[in-house]
């Protein structure tokens, strides 16, 4: 063979070669799913984009067993195999001449679960809201298989948008208005549009501290003698939870206790003024005001006493056997004053520093004595005392 004969040759082998494997226009078609890449459905619509199509035909299956050629149109609905997964679908176009393209293949995923493990959580240090300037919170989001997720005060999540989940945490602003239960709602959506169910989580916004507090001690007593220095404490307050009670102003060393209404505490030792502490609390950690009460506690009887009859005289010839009594109570509010050391027949009556016309005991002259003893507004009763004075009338 001739160097001329061979170059002719191969030429025309190389021309024949390119046109066989020349990419045809059919070659070219653009295939789309209109849902994008996902699917919640088993029936997709294709979308196709070419020249010279006349006829068309899909399958699941490269081989395209069992699927038939049909007139070309577009879009046109296509049911994929059932079962969750990577769909891969299989097309192949003829033109008006009858020529035919290559296989061409597009996949799509077919997804028909919505997401699980789904959950809402206010991120928040108790289950109540007790801020008085804002009512914003951190919201922590959970979902496996989500792409988006919605979030609202209400569960038709009305002028709330479907957000790209970019961060399990998000803040929120909860609805305006008065204390109580504030609820917020999410839900989540994959990318194939499956949405999931409404979960929910739930807050109190609690900003009103207790009130109508207050506190007494012995009933509102102003003063006690008991000489263990115990009291008997009544407490009283509404919305309360808890309560921490002091004989210091700043509480030291006190803790918190469950409210109750009564409650004996043993006050600080010695005479004096005392003061008891108390603050209230509710479940959300509100906090009253501090209120307090006092009492005088005096375990001590009148000491500085004295009783002398007629100024001291030794003796009376008063007929009538009436004396005065000078009296020295040591500010005592009370006397009983008596002629018997037993004080039979005695009463209390108001202090004071002398008593007129006091009628001696018995009809005959002698010796004669007079008894008395003090009470303070504690009630503490001093030592009795005595004064004598002999009785001289002469029959």
């Amino acid at each position: 063979m001739s160097t001329l004969t061979r170059i002719i040759f191969l030429s025309f082998f190389i021309l024949c070669s390119q046109i066989s494997f020349a990419q045809t226009p059919l070659d070219r078609t653009r295939i789309i799913y209109k849902s994008g890449k996902y699917t919640n459905s088993t029936k997709i619509i294709v979308e196709i984009h070419g020249t010279g199509i006349t006829q068309m035909m899909a399958s699941g299956s490269p081989s395209f067993e069992g699927s038939r050629w049909i007139r070309f149109q577009t879009p046109f609905n296509y049911t994929l195999s059932a079962g969750d997964g990577t769909k891969s679908v299989y097309y192949k176009f003829k033109d008006v001449d009858g020529n035919e393209s290559k296989t061409l293949m597009k996949k799509i995923i077919l997804d028909t679960e919505p997401p699980t493990d789904i959950g809402v959580k206010m991120d928040v240090p108790s289950n109540y809201l007790t801020d008085q300037n804002s009512l914003k919170v951190g919201v922590i989001l959970s979902a496996k298989g989500a792409k988006y997720y919605q979030l609202g005060n209400t569960t038709s999540f009305h002028g709330n948008k479907w957000r790209l989940i970019q961060d399990d945490y998000v803040e929120w602003e909860l609805t305006a208005g008065d204390d109580g239960i504030r609820k917020i709602y999410a839900r989540y959506r994959d990318q194939a549009g499956n949405v999931s169910p409404v979960v929910s989580d739930e807050i109190t916004v609690d900003r009103t501290a207790p009130f109508a507090g207050g506190i007494k001690i012995n009933d509102g007593a102003k003063i006690t003698n008991r000489q263990d220095r115990t009291v008997n404490v009544s407490f009283t307050c509404r919305q309360v939870d808890s309560m921490i009670v002091a004989q210091d102003p700043k509480f030291i060393d006190s803790k918190w206790e469950l409210f109750n209404g009564k409650k004996t505490i043993k006050l600080t030792d010695g005479d004096g003024k005392k003061m008891i502490y108390v603050r209230y609390k509710d479940l959300a950690g509100n906090q009253t005001q501090t209120y307090s009460a006092s009492i005088d506690i005096d375990t001590q009887a009148p000491q500085n006493i004295s009783l002398s009859i007629n100024h001291g005289e030794k003796s009376t010839t008063d007929i009538n056997k009436q004396v005065t009594l000078d009296i020295q109570p040591d500010g005592a509010k009370f006397m009983m004053i008596s002629n018997s050391s037993s004080f039979s027949g005695g009463k209390w009556q108001q202090a004071s520093t002398k008593f007129e016309n006091w009628v001696l005991k018995g009809e005959t002259d002698g010796m004669k004595h007079v008894y008395i003893r003090f009470k303070d507004n504690a009630g503490n009763v001093s030592r009795p005392i005595r004064a004598s004075i002999e009785l001289k009338r002469g029959f």
